[in-house]
C-alpha cells in the first residue's frame, strides 16, 4: 500500500494510508492513461510519417530533390516497407548526382521484388558508374530479358563482359588533368572567349538576396571566366606567378528558398555543394576568375552558352520560371547577343523556345551557318537529343533531328563543334565506360552526321560523366568536364610528353 507523508498536529511528521476506495480511482485512472498514451503513440509516430511523406511527394514532385531527401530519410527510418518512398528516395539521390546512396536504395527496391523497368535499369548504370561492370553487365541483362530490344545496350553488357580494352588504348600516348580554374563546386562547359575562357559554375559569389536551387540546394548556375587562358594549369604545378594569386574557394552558407521549382532540367549538377565541396589544389583566386558580363545575368540557371567563331554572336541557355509549361516546371531555352561597342546587345529569342520542352546546350559549326543544340522536343529517338538548325535569309531553319548516328533511346548532350568540322557530344547509351561518356562524328556537307560515333575513350572518358568539350586549333588536345571526383571539375587533355 502507497504511504503519504503529513504533518501532525505537533508538526512532526506522520503517516496515513489512503482508503481502498482512493486507491482503487488512482489505479483505474492509472490503467486508462495508460492505455491511451499506448493507444495514441502509434497514431502520432505514424501521423509524423505521414506528414514527413507528404512534404517528401511535394518536394520531390517540384523537382526539390535536396529538400525530399531530407524528408524522406525519417520517414524511411520508421517505416522501411514504404516502398513508394524508396523509389522516389532512390531517384532523388539519382538526380543530384549522390550515386552511391541511389545504387543503395536501388538494390533494396530491386530486394524487396519492387522494382520497376526504370529501377533495374538505372541500377545497372550506376554499377557501371562504380567500375562494377560484371555486375552492371547482369543486371542488364535481366532489364533486357523483361523483353526490352536494345542492341545498344546488348553491346554494352557484351563490352562489359569481354573486357573494355579498346576503351584504354589512347591512355598510352595521352594524358589528361586537373586544372587550377576548377573550384570544388561544380564547373564545366568552356568556351574560348578572345584570349580568356568562359564556362558555367555553382560557385558562390556575393550577391544582395541569396538564392537556392531547389534541386539540389546548391547555387544556381552562371557564366564565369578568365582573362588569359596563360593563367590556366595543372593543379600539381606551381610558380611564383601562381603563388601570389592561389587560393582556396571560401566556405559558403546557403539561404534555402524553397518556393522556387526551377531547375536547370537538361544538366544534372553535382549534389549539394555544402556536403559535396571538394577542395582542389592551388585554386586560381577569385580575383582571376570573375562573373561574365553582368547584363547576361538572370535570376536562375545561366549556361551552358557558345561564342561563333568570330566571336560576334553569343548563344546562352537560360532557365525562366515565369515561363513553366503545364506541368508547372521551368524548362530551358535559348537567348542570342550581339556584340557591340557597348556591350551584349539582345537579339530575338531562338523562335522554336517552348515552355513544354527544353531547348539548350548551344554549339555553332566553326563557319555559323549551323547550330547544334540539345532539346527533348517532340519528334526525337527518346531522351534528350542532339538537333540542329541551319542559317537562312530568314532566321533558322526549322530544328533538324541529328538522327540515330548520334541519338538514341537515352540521352545526348552537350554538342561542339570542333574547328575541323567534328561533332562532339555526350550519351548514356552508346557503350561507353560509364554515366555520359564522350563521342565524335565527322559531319557532312549539309552538317548531318557522316558515320556512326566513336567513343573516346579514356582519359578524357571515365566512369563518371564526362562532357562538356573544347579543343584547340590542333584538334589533339583541348578541355573537357568530368564529374570522375565527385563533382564538376574542368580538366585539360593532350599527348603524353
Amino acid at each position: 500500500m502507497r504511504s503519504c507523508c503529513v504533518m501532525s498536529s505537533d508538526g512532526k511528521k506522520g503517516k496515513y494510508y489512503l482508503p481502498a476506495i482512493f486507491k482503487g480511482i488512482m489505479m483505474k485512472y492509472c490503467y486508462y492513461l495508460l492505455l491511451f498514451l499506448v493507444y495514441m503513440l502509434p497514431h502520432s509516430v505514424q501521423a509524423q510519417r505521414s506528414t514527413l511523406i507528404t512534404k517528401g511527394d511535394k518536394a520531390y514532385v517540384s523537382l526539390r530533390y535536396a529538400d525530399a531527401i531530407a524528408y524522406y530519410l525519417p520517414a524511411i527510418s520508421r517505416d522501411s516497407s514504404n516502398n513508394k518512398v524508396m523509389v522516389n528516395l532512390a531517384d532523388s539521390y539519382y538526380s543530384t548526382q549522390q550515386y552511391g546512396q541511389a545504387l543503395h536504395w536501388y538494390k533494396k527496391i530491386i530486394q524487396a521484388g519492387a522494382a520497376d523497368d526504370l529501377a533495374l535499369f538505372r541500377c545497372g548504370q550506376l554499377l557501371a558508374m562504380h567500375g562494377r561492370y560484371q555486375e552492371a553487365a547482369a543486371q542488364y541483362r535481366q532489364y533486357l530479358a523483361k523483353g526490352h530490344a536494345d542492341t545498344l545496350l546488348e553491346q554494352t553488357a557484351a563490352l562489359y563482359e569481354t573486357g573494355m580494352s579498346s576503351l584504354y588504348r589512347d591512355t598510352a600516348t595521352v594524358t589528361s588533368c586537373l586544372l587550377n580554374i576548377s573550384s570544388g563546386y561544380a564547373d564545366f562547359s568552356p568556351a574560348f572567349h578572345r584570349y580568356g575562357m568562359m564556362f558555367v559554375s555553382d560557385r558562390p559569389y556575393l550577391q544582395p538576396f541569396k538564392r537556392s536551387n531547389g534541386w539540389n540546394g546548391g547555387a544556381f548556375l552562371a557564366l564565369y571566366s578568365i582573362q588569359d587562358t596563360a593563367r590556366i594549369k595543372d593543379v600539381v604545378l606551381r610558380t611564383a606567378e601562381l603563388e601570389q594569386v592561389l587560393s582556396y574557394a571560401p566556405t559558403d552558407v546557403y539561404n534555402k528558398d524553397n518556393n522556387t521549382i526551377s531547375s536547370n532540367d537538361s544538366r544534372v549538377v553535382g549534389a549539394d555543394p555544402k556536403f559535396n565541396y571538394i577542395p582542389v589544389d592551388n585554386q586560381l583566386s577569385n580575383q582571376m576568375v570573375t562573373r561574365f558580363d553582368a547584363s547576361l545575368s538572370g535570376r536562375y540557371h545561366v549556361g551552358p552558352a557558345a561564342f561563333t567563331r568570330q566571336q560576334d554572336t553569343l548563344a546562352v541557355t537560360y532557365n525562366n520560371p515565369g515561363k513553366s509549361g503545364k506541368d508547372g516546371i521551368s524548362r530551358l531555352e535559348l537567348r542570342f547577343f550581339k556584340a557591340t561597342r557597348d556591350g551584349w546587345k539582345a537579339l530575338a529569342d531562338f523562335p522554336y523556345n517552348s515552355p513544354d520542352y527544353s531547348v539548350g546546350h548551344p554549339a555553332f559549326v566553326p563557319g555559323g551557318q549551323a547550330l547544334f543544340f540539345t532539346s527533348d522536343m517532340p519528334g526525337g529517338l527518346g531522351g534528350k537529343d542532339i538537333w540542329y538548325c541551319l542559317r537562312t535569309d530568314r532566321g533558322w531553319s526549322q530544328p533538324r533531328n541529328a538522327g540515330p548516328r548520334v541519338n538514341t533511346a537515352g540521352n545526348e548532350m552537350f554538342p561542339y563543334v570542333a574547328p575541323s568540322g567534328i561533332l562532339y557530344f555526350s550519351s548514356d547509351r552508346w557503350p561507353g565506360l560509364g554515366g555520359l561518356d564522350i563521342f565524335y562524328v565527322p559531319l557532312d556537307d549539309q552538317h548531318h552526321p557522316a558515320s556512326a560515333p566513336q567513343n573516346a575513350g579514356a582519359p578524357m572518358n571515365s566512369a563518371r560523366n564526362d562532357f562538356g568539350v573544347l579543343l584547340f586549333n590542333s584538334g589533339i588536345e583541348g578541355y573537357f568536364s568530368s564529374d570522375r571526383r565527385g563533382n564538376d571539375d574542368i580538366y585539360r587533355f593532350g599527348p603524353k610528353r
